[in-house]
């Protein structure tokens, strides 16, 4: 027999001729594998990531709290407006009503100052009220973006006014 030629025996064991490249090339991968699960810096920017992952979902949960909170606020307000426009005109009329009664008091043209100022501040709480809806309106094209999945970068970008703060603190 020569050294190329195996024999093999009946012995009941089975032999099977492979090529050992493939099976090296499995084994310095393996090597690499089991290098590369014990990098630091790998479980690192695992770690970092996960905190990074926490940090936004916080940051959402705050914004989404804060954006309830002020629809509830901003919700009280225009019937309180509503409310004070109404008193505001009563005021004006009862003001208008003794001017012309009182033939002693000083004559409409001394009232028209005060008359128009009252005008004045009844257009003002108009203006607050459009404010106030357009707030709402902002709000609700946030909420709309949160809900949709926009990152957070991108709304604090698109809104540089906006001020983000925890609960509790004013």
């Amino acid at each position: 027999m020569t050294d190329e030629e195996v024999e093999i025996s009946e012995t009941g064991k089975g032999y099977e001729i492979i090529p050992i490249t493939p099976i090296r090339r499995i084994e310095r991968r393996m090597e690499h594998l089991e290098k590369a699960g014990s990098i630091p810096q790998l479980q690192t920017l695992i770690t970092q990531i996960v905190e990074m992952i926490r940090t936004n979902q916080k940051i959402v949960n705050t914004i989404v709290n804060a954006d309830a909170e002020l629809r509830n606020e901003i919700a009280k307000l225009p019937p309180k407006i509503e409310d004070m426009t109404e008193t505001m005109r009563r005021f004006l009329s009862l003001v208008e009503a003794a001017g012309r009664d009182e033939v002693s008091s000083p004559g409409p043209e001394a009232m028209r100052p005060l008359v128009e100022q009252l005008k004045i501040m009844a257009d003002q709480n108009k203006k607050v009220i459009e404010g106030n809806q357009a707030m709402l309106d902002s709000l609700d094209n946030i909420n709309r973006k949160m809900r949709a999945g926009t990152p957070i970068s991108r709304l604090a970008s698109a809104y540089p006014g906006l001020k983000l703060r925890k609960r509790g603190e004013m």
